[in-house]
């Protein structure tokens, strides 16, 4: 008996701690800049970074859920008229033990060092576009539906697009790292034309932040999330305020066309398929 009460009582424990975990909402302001930066990965030495508030406040999700990340991270985001930019800086304590297990563009980065951010557009807490990248610079992009989940009626998986998050979706952005006895750091430039939004004055987007550690196992993000739960949660994402946009022209996407079969559960009614092109 002594052999069950011991885990059960250590898994209680770990409720406890995490029901005990504040969820409260995060904010940040965007900057609006009035000529963009070069977009090289080097951050420390462009002085227009240095001008931007830096958010540094991770939170871990494993191995110690709700700890402080052990390395300090700094994220700083930007815009201009045309662009989005996202600026982050790695600290990395042991720079040689950093991990890039793949260039491939959009492989799965949580075994790598790496750094994801995602923006729900129309703050809806459902949808939005998942970018990312490791310390080698590779592009990681996705469009996500329903946190994620998708269409919950149906059971839908096709090379590329699985539930809700499509890879398939590739957009025409840019991102540079670098790397040094610091860690490692990247910048981000996401043209607003490749992103679809709501244009008028002091707009609203979700977003959240996600780094990972590979030497330690590590995953942090700015916004809080419950265990079990990755960035595509958007309903628990924070908010970025202070955007003025106006409606881009000429939306650019790198084009795709994509078949997608769904199985329907319940095998008494009909098997339909469809086909969405970009």
């Amino acid at each position: 008996m002594k052999h069950f009460l011991l885990p059960l009582a250590l898994f209680c424990l770990s409720l406890t701690a995490q029901q005990s975990t504040p969820y409260t909402t995060q904010h940040t302001q965007i900057t609006f800049l009035e000529e963009e930066p070069v977009i090289d990965g080097n951050i420390q030495k462009e002085m227009l970074w240095q001008k931007v508030p830096a958010i540094t406040e991770l939170k871990q999700s494993k191995p110690k859920y709700g700890a402080a990340a052990s390395e300090k991270t700094e994220i700083r985001i930007a815009y201009t008229l045309k662009t989005l930019y996202v600026a982050v800086i790695c600290y990395d304590t042991e720079p040689d033990k950093i991990v890039i297990s793949d260039s491939r563009r959009d492989a799965d980065l949580n075994d790598d060092d790496s750094f994801l951010f995602i923006i729900d557009t129309y703050n809806d807490q459902q949808n939005g576009f998942l970018f990312g990248t490791n310390a080698n610079g590779m592009e990681y992009d996705a469009q996500i539906d329903n946190e994620g989940s998708g269409n919950m009626s149906v059971n839908r998986q096709q090379g590329g697009v699985v539930g809700g998050t499509n890879l398939n979706w590739d957009a025409s952005w840019t991102v540079k790292t670098e790397t040094g006895d610091y860690g490692w750091s990247a910048e981000f430039a996401i043209p607003l034309r490749s992103i679809r939004f709501a244009s008028g004055s002091d707009k609203t987007w979700g977003i959240n932040f996600q780094r990972n550690i590979s030497k330690r196992s590590e995953t942090a993000f700015w916004a809080n999330l419950p265990l079990g739960f990755d960035i595509k949660r958007l309903s628990l994402a924070g908010k970025m305020h202070g955007l003025n946009l106006k409606s881009p022209k000429n939306l650019k996407v790198i084009p795709y066309a994509l078949g997608q079969s769904i199985r329907n559960n319940h095998p008494s009614k009909t098997t339909a398929s469809s086909a969405a092109f970009g």
